[in-house]
């Protein structure tokens, strides 16, 4: 499949601020293009694997052989990020890309929430119907990167990441085996990853007031790059306030994020956006969505 893994691996990684690398991993299916967390050496880390079917594309989570107890932390961090996924995945669902999961070997139905520990197994899925596999290389490569987007975004909310200090540790200790996991941290509202990540897999990474999107500006050098704003200023939110990275988390260029903080508390959304077209402007097709 004619798609460049380096260039998803860039793209993906300054979108979700994550140290990511391209690769190519064979499958009982055959090779398949993908991505993998560098901060989770092999063989107990995985990769997020694209693959191209009848006008379709699906990227899923594929973990190493001894990967086994980083699925075991992911089923306990299920317990505490259970409301996320789920509006994550259904937000997704709305938008025509197909989720499909299985724990243990059964299927999760979204309507029955996921299910306690332990899990020994975990299949992940994310599929969207696209005419890309039969276009041009250029909208292939975003047909994955949509999908992988969305895989990845679903798949950190699950990792098991500590909230509580600054950011910059790996997500696992090299050399380790498996059972010797270490943990992310991060600051706790706006350095997580995970939030990150899916609200702009759900929303895009396109300013949600004016549209502006940095790729089409500056090309390859800022591609999939936005900031994240707080509809709810962190300041605000106690310590056992859980985010709904969909619902209140919206990206936006720096100069909307600026604009909104220039008030305190920061300016809604938009009231900003109806400001930005009072004064003869008028956000592309898709901003505020």
């Amino acid at each position: 499949m004619p798609f460049s893994e380096e260039a998803l691996a860039g793209v993906l990684g300054v979108r979700f601020r994550l140290s990511l690398s391209g690769c190519v991993a064979n499958t009982p299916d055959g090779p398949r293009q993908g991505v993998r967390a560098t901060d989770i050496p092999e063989p107990n880390g995985f990769a997020v694997l694209v693959s191209s079917g009848w006008k379709s594309l699906e990227a899923g989570f594929f973990p190493d052989t001894y990967a086994g107890d980083l699925v075991r932390a992911m089923g306990r961090r299920a317990t505490t990020s259970h409301h996320p996924f789920l509006s994550l995945a259904s937000t997704f669902e709305a938008a025509g890309k197909r989720i499909s999961m299985k724990v243990n070997g059964s299927v999760v139905l979204p309507e029955n929430g996921l299910p306690p520990p332990p899990w020994n197994q975990l299949e992940l899925r994310v599929r969207k119907l696209t005419d890309a596999t039969s276009g041009n290389d250029g909208d292939l490569q975003a047909g994955a990167e949509t999908v992988a987007s969305a895989c990845l975004a679903l798949l950190l909310l699950l990792l098991p990441l500590e909230e509580e200090e600054p950011a910059g540790q790996p997500l696992f200790e090299a050399g380790l085996p498996e059972g010797a996991c270490s943990t992310v941290t991060v600051n706790r509202y706006e350095r997580n990853p995970a939030n990150r990540a899916a609200c702009i897999a759900a929303h895009g990474a396109r300013c949600g007031i004016c549209g502006f999107d940095f790729g089409t500006v500056y090309g390859s050098l800022a591609h999939g790059y936005i900031e994240v704003h707080h509809r709810t200023p962190v300041s605000r939110m106690g310590g056992s306030y859980q985010i709904d990275p969909v619902r209140d988390l919206i990206p936006l260029c720096a100069n909307c994020h600026v604009a909104v903080h220039r008030v305190d508390p920061p300016m809604p959304p938009e009231t900003l956006r109806e400001i930005f077209s009072s004064n003869g402007r008028r956000s592309p097709t898709g901003a505020g969505k």
